[in-house]
């Protein structure tokens, strides 16, 4: 085979330019610090650090979720620890009215006390969480206890509210209303109406035989709430964990899929740029000028 001027300056021009070009490959790659700076560089190692960048932001999408719901349910159990206060203070009222010895007007003393507790558990059943109400089941936006007369009312929704924590994990996140008023055989609202009534009319023996057994009642199924809450907390609470824990794992083989060795890219980068000037200093050899490059 003839070797030629021509064929001499291409293929040493080829060789220069893919010098030039891995040279450019390390300083992008000590620039960025990352290993992968295009799908082409290493397909196999692009596609895994995507799929894990993807469950990065998804991790991070639950965590905010369980933020959130962790939010939400220590607000709903402060509520129902002051309703159950409030309660027991009913209770304590309701046993005092039946003692029989009262005079009216201090069975009308503990009515008016008794339809503050009312006001106040309207009050604290209006309780809301970044703007929401955290009682009222589905429909968030609007107070949904309500008095009209000393009569507590519930407006609210009723279901329940899920929230995502992890991939195909759902966990409702609320106490709807209807579950304290209407948790037990008669209503919350039914009671307090009966013990004002009994109240204002002297009906100390069915404060006695019924009111004091109705509220009974209703401060078990708030402890039966209560103890719904603190579960569902102490599990969002280690979901929280898991997220974390999970989310670390992924970074750090994130972290050792792209990320590069900074000594070992800066003795590569040397190596090249001396491979690269080396190519330069051949080539003033080879391409020696001659008459022609003075004419």
């Amino acid at each position: 085979m003839r070797v030629t001027n021509g064929n001499i300056m291409n293929n040493y021009l080829h060789n220069l330019n893919r010098n030039l070009g891995n040279m450019q490959k390390y300083q992008n790659q000590l620039s960025t610090g990352k290993e992968i700076t295009r799908p082409s560089d290493a397909p196999f190692l692009a596609t895994r650090a995507m799929n894990l960048q993807t469950s990065i932001d998804r991790n991070g999408q639950y965590l905010r979720n369980i933020e959130d719901s962790i939010g939400w349910m220590g607000v709903t159990d402060s509520a129902l620890s002051d309703m159950t206060d409030i309660l027991q203070r009913v209770r304590e009222l309701t046993v005092y009215g039946a003692n029989g010895t009262l005079a009216p007007d201090d069975m009308q003393a503990i009515a008016q006390e008794m339809g503050q507790n009312i006001e106040a558990l309207a009050q604290i059943g209006n309780t809301n969480y970044d703007g929401r109400y955290v009682l009222a089941g589905r429909e968030t936006t609007s107070p949904p206890f309500s008095v009209s007369g000393n009569v507590l009312a519930y407006g609210g929704g009723d279901g329940e509210l899920s929230r995502e924590l992890s991939e195909n994990v759902t966990m409702s996140v609320n106490v709807s209303g209807d579950r304290i008023t209407n948790g037990v055989g008669e209503s919350l609202a039914d009671t307090m109406k009966n013990i004002m009534d009994r109240l204002e009319a002297g009906g100390n023996s069915e404060l006695s035989s019924d009111s004091i057994a109705k509220l009974d009642d209703h401060l078990e199924n708030m402890l039966s709430l209560r103890a719904e809450v603190g579960a569902k907390y102490n599990r969002l609470q280690a979901a929280e964990s898991k997220n974390g824990a999970e989310t670390l794992n992924m970074t750090e083989l994130l972290s050792k899929t792209e990320d590069i060795d900074m000594a070992e890219k800066i003795m590569e980068f040397s190596m090249m740029e001396s491979v690269y000037q080396a190519s330069l200093a051949t080539g003033a050899k080879i391409l020696q000028p001659t008459l022609l490059n003075y004419l």
